[in-house]
């Protein structure tokens, strides 16, 4: 499968993680499936309880937010989901 690139700098959620992150426009997404929650314009703190209201079943308190601005952050948080047995969802 050929990989995605985040069309736009926005937040993106992968439910089955749960994981928030910060993706920047051309910036390939991690493994997984992403789904765009909002612009880059909005506050982290608001995105998180905003996603915490649209999908109360993936998380009782804030998902965890990472930041990845370039291709380095998302293999280095690639190999981070790797050390957690989390890399396939």
């Amino acid at each position: 499968m050929a990989q995605q690139h985040a069309k736009e700098t926005a937040y993106y959620l992968n439910g089955k993680l749960p994981q928030l992150a910060l993706i920047a426009k051309g910036i390939r997404f991690p493994a997984g499936h992403w789904i765009r929650v909002a612009g880059e314009a909005v506050l982290p703190w608001y995105v998180q309880q905003l996603v915490a209201d649209m999908f109360p079943s993936v998380s009782s308190t804030l998902i965890p937010l990472v930041t990845l601005l370039t291709d380095f952050d998302v293999e280095e948080f690639e190999r981070y989901l790797k050390g957690t047995d989390s890399a396939g969802c």
